[in-house]
């Protein structure tokens, strides 16, 4: 059968809404519109020594904000759609209303910067928020203007879907054959959730990768690497001018 197990549980009402836990935490300041969320605490310490970063916020588990100009950036403290998914419910329901998604990912065939246009649906996440579909995609527009604020920050990038997956120690050589061959670049644990999110809360989720480890024949990691720093970097700037706009 297909997941989850109850069927047409997109359709059903939740016991309880994100409101009710920002409300249970008595949260009552609005928070940034915009919000860029980050995984990688080097690029988060990074950015902190190039930009004026400020604690904003209240603490929840999870993850910590901090804002520069009007724009927030969220650092997750771990990895995953359930968690990607579980703070950036938090930040919904405390106001946020555009996100960027800018992490890692593995390539499936090489390396290089993706600009996501659609992710495969290999987690479980999203199937809790949307019906049964192999795909989920990010807002156009914000995609569209994510894409020109990299153009215009001098980066070179494809415009590629990505794989979604939960387990990362499970990226088959069959997958990875096939996948490449239907033209998905990258995979990662969190853009398809994000996405679906996206669609029912009605907000609007772009996300952008720079490969860290290639897979193809044979596992080829360069996660220390100067160029993925630079990389990463480069994709925070082209996201805050972006949401900044």
């Amino acid at each position: 059968m297909v997941f989850p197990q109850y069927k047409g549980k997109h359709l059903q009402e939740a016991l309880f809404h994100p409101k009710d836990y920002v409300a249970y935490h008595k949260i009552g300041a609005r928070i940034p519109d915009s919000v860029i969320i980050l995984y990688d605490a080097d690029l988060l310490h990074r950015t902190a020594r190039r930009h004026a970063l400020k604690p904003t916020g209240p603490k929840l588990s999870g993850y910590d904000l901090y804002s520069i100009q009007g724009v927030g950036v969220a650092h997750m403290h771990g990895i995953g759609s359930p968690h990607a998914v579980g703070f950036v419910e938090d930040l919904i329901a405390q106001g946020a209303r555009r996100f960027i998604s800018i992490g890692t990912a593995g390539g499936l065939s090489k390396e290089g910067v993706f600009l996501c246009n659609k992710a495969l649906r290999d987690e479980g996440t999203s199937h809790h928020y949307l019906r049964h579909g192999r795909f989920s995609y990010p807002d156009k527009r914000l995609t569209s203007s994510l894409g020109k604020s990299m153009t215009q920050n001098g980066i070179d990038f494809g415009r590629k879907p990505t794989w979604t997956i939960d387990a990362p120690y499970r990226e088959t050589k069959k997958e990875i054959e096939k996948y490449t061959k239907e033209g998905i670049a990258t995979v990662d644990m969190e853009a398809s959730a994000l996405f679906a999110l996206g669609k029912v809360r009605r907000v609007r989720v772009a996300a952008a990768f720079a490969v860290s480890d290639v897979l193809g024949k044979k596992w080829n990691p360069q996660f220390e690497h100067i160029n993925l720093k630079r990389s990463l970097d480069s994709l925070f700037d082209a996201a805050f001018d972006c949401l900044r706009r």
